[in-house]
């Protein structure tokens, strides 16, 4: 059984899922694999681990899995409280499940970004740079001064204006008015914010184990980053990741990490040759199709 953790409705899921039935391989779609109706038996001795899952009564032996979801429990019937608490309960037990089964796992999480969800630009800066990734120029204050002295740093660079973008969420909005900057000042006096140089169009890019797969064919300015792509995803520990390359006022920067990539950010062309590969992935080449193995 190929385990596709996530939603039906996600077309990633359901792009994989009818590659893997077209050639007859038993696989499904599950959004939280450790609640009813599904069971889990996960023993943990001397010898190591072993678990064993099942739907309907039938154990699956798990051929591989993708993530691309944490899993939800359904808060109808529950105390806020108690609902809080199993919820967190469920997670580390999927984590922990899926640190230690010895099947193809695609994008196995981290702690770190398995609770932490989609994260911002900010949270990915450290390992970009270690890769030798260029980045926009930032700031992070609470300090309305501060602010305004990057806007005026990067008019004098010819830039106009600064993006604000909150840190937990993708949504960019250029602050280039005094109106912009005096609505940045009443969201200051409750948090810091994060400020960064305007980019240009970007460029997205999906990294799928060794291939990088863009949208569009790119120039070989934007080529010659894929070995530190390549290597970005390999610090991080991901088979699946996509990125987005845009123009900044010193050249090329990565201006959007996402460990979930979303299909939607690519034209059908690239979207096929991103299942493909990902499906490559669940199912190794040396695997056999079931319709070979049929009697």
């Amino acid at each position: 059984m190929h385990l596709l953790l996530g939603h039906s409705w996600d077309s990633c899921c359901a792009g994989v899922l009818a590659r893997l039935e077209a050639r007859g391989l038993p696989a499904r779609i599950v959004p939280a694999p450790l609640t009813p109706p599904a069971r889990l038996v996960w023993r943990l001795d001397a010898a190591g681990l072993a678990s064993r899952l099942s739907w309907d009564e039938q154990e699956a032996e798990l051929a591989s899995v993708l993530v691309r979801g944490t899993g939800w429990l359904d808060p109808a019937g529950w105390d806020p409280a108690d609902h809080a608490y199993m919820q967190a309960e469920m997670l580390a037990a999927t984590l922990a499940w899926l640190t230690g089964l010895p099947c193809p796992v695609v994008n196995r999480p981290s702690a770190a970004l398995w609770y932490r969800g989609r994260a911002s630009l900010m949270t990915w800066r450290m390992l970009l740079r270690r890769c030798g990734l260029p980045v926009p120029e930032q700031l992070v204050t609470n300090d309305p001064a501060k602010a305004r002295t990057f806007g005026h740093h990067l008019a004098a660079l010819g830039v106009a204006g600064a993006v604000y973008t909150p840190l937990t969420g993708e949504a960019g909005y250029l602050v280039a008015t005094d109106a912009g900057w005096q609505g940045l000042i009443a969201v200051q006096a409750r948090t810091p914010v994060c400020l960064s140089e305007p980019h240009g169009a970007p460029r997205p890019a999906c990294i799928i184990g060794g291939q990088i797969v863009w949208d569009c064919d790119p120039p070989l300015e934007v080529r010659a980053l894929e070995p530190r792509l390549r290597q970005l995803a390999a610090d991080a520990g991901l088979d699946f990741l996509e990125v987005a390359v845009a123009p900044v006022r010193r050249g090329l920067a990565v201006v959007r990490v996402d460990a979930l990539p979303v299909l939607e950010h690519f034209a059908p062309p690239a979207q096929s040759r991103i299942l493909d590969a990902l499906t490559a992935l669940l199912v190794p080449a040396t695997a056999p199709h079931a319709a070979l193995d049929a009697p």
